[in-house]
């Protein structure tokens, strides 16, 4: 009897809802989930992983095959960050979406959104996020590669200072100028600093222009388990 239950409760945890968030892996190479839509008339994308050579044209793709068929995109994000020329290029297709369609950005709940994902995430005029979002902010960092050419990660590009690298893209998108002073301060002066959903609301930062609920629905759709091989009318009850 024990054994039965032991499998049966295995079995509820594969199909619990946190599963899929599981294997969600915001530093996995990063790819765009397949369309969907909602509400007829709303595009649906979601980008899971790195902000990488693929990110721009794979967003830009598929709102070209859908965008007659829709009025607005909202784009879901969760990634540790990446390059800063993958991550302009994608702001930039960010950019061209608004000028017909309305934008949504969305962090959704134990997701993170870090580094050169932030500033993808400001690039919608809507920024919905959960308060139990993750959220990490730091300056430049580097790697060496093939070559001896420095190739950076995320944060500012190039010769950009922490200021200069806000200025552009945090200041323009109605984040505190007061939030932004505190943050440069931190940043400059130490590897990291991380906040949640909840932190970034409640500093009235300008981040996140709307929360999202942190309980996940009940999923209204029953669950059979199938009972375990050899198992009796008595155990099934």
């Amino acid at each position: 009897m024990r054994i039965v239950r032991g499998v049966l409760f295995i079995l509820m945890l594969l199909a619990w809802p946190w599963q899929g968030a599981i294997a969600a892996d915001a530093c996995a190479d990063g790819e765009l989930r397949p369309a969907k839509t909602a509400d007829g008339d709303t595009l649906l994308l979601s980008w899971v992983g790195k902000v990488n050579a693929r990110m721009a044209p794979a967003i830009d793709a598929a709102f070209e095959a859908h965008k007659r068929r829709t009025k607005s995109v909202e784009l879901s994000l969760q990634s540790c960050g990446g390059r800063t020329d993958y991550m302009a290029a994608t702001i930039g297709v960010l950019h061209h979406i608004k000028t017909t369609h309305e934008l949504t950005t969305l962090v959704e709940q134990g997701a993170t959104c870090a580094s050169a994902c932030i500033p993808v995430f400001l690039a919608a005029d809507r920024r919905r996020a959960a308060t139990s979002s993750l959220w990490f902010f730091h300056r430049t960092w580097r790697y060496q590669l093939t070559g001896s050419v420095d190739a950076v990660l995320t944060a500012g590009p190039g010769t950009y200072s922490v200021a200069g690298f806000l200025n552009r893209y945090y200041a323009p998108a109605g984040v505190s100028p007061k939030w932004l002073a505190r943050l440069k301060e931190v940043i400059e002066n130490n590897d990291g600093y991380w906040q949640t959903g909840r932190d970034l609301w409640d500093a009235k930062s300008g981040i996140i222009t709307e929360t999202i609920g942190d309980i996940q629905p009940q999923d209204s759709r029953p669950i059979y388990l199938a009972p375990a091989p050899g198992c009796t009318a008595m155990c099934r009850g």
